[in-house]
């Protein structure tokens, strides 16, 4: 029996090897897929103009153009806030996204032209808009 006391460990590397020449052509199937890529439509927002505090409808389409599936997509930016939890966007396919924008509380004494950006996964958006000017309060005449 001790003569093939050495071939258990030999046997042991021979399936072991197996084994992984099996699992090889799943990795190399999925390293040959696109890796995920999140694109945006529209890519630029132009808000219009804006009062102080004042909200607006935002809708953007997030589009997969990669082959893996896109886990736990959500937009997220300064001023905005968007209905749902994240999403998976599988490769090729799209999904909406809807929400809304609140402009700063305070506006300033002239318009300002305001810009910026947001994500929503891995797709930067851009966006302007117009805050109007802060509105004067009404003087009393003098008798």
């Amino acid at each position: 029996m001790r003569k093939f006391a050495w071939l258990v460990p030999v046997v042991a590397l021979a399936f072991a090897g197996a084994a992984f020449a099996q699992d090889a052509p799943k990795k190399e199937k999925a390293a040959k897929q696109k890796p995920a890529k999140l694109v945006a439509d529209p890519a630029e927002i132009d808000m219009g103009d804006l009062k102080a505090a004042e909200e607006k409808d935002v809708t953007v389409k997030i589009k997969n153009e990669g082959e893996k599936e896109a886990k736990k997509v959500a937009c997220k930016g300064a001023g905005f806030k968007f209905e749902g939890d994240p999403a998976e966007i599988a490769g090729g396919a799209d999904k909406e996204f809807k929400g809304k924008f609140t402009a700063p509380k305070k506006a300033g004494k002239k318009d300002a032209a305001k810009k910026g950006t947001f994500k929503c996964g891995a797709a930067t958006i851009k966006f302007k808009y117009n805050l109007k000017a802060a509105e004067e309060a009404a003087k009393p005449e003098k008798k």
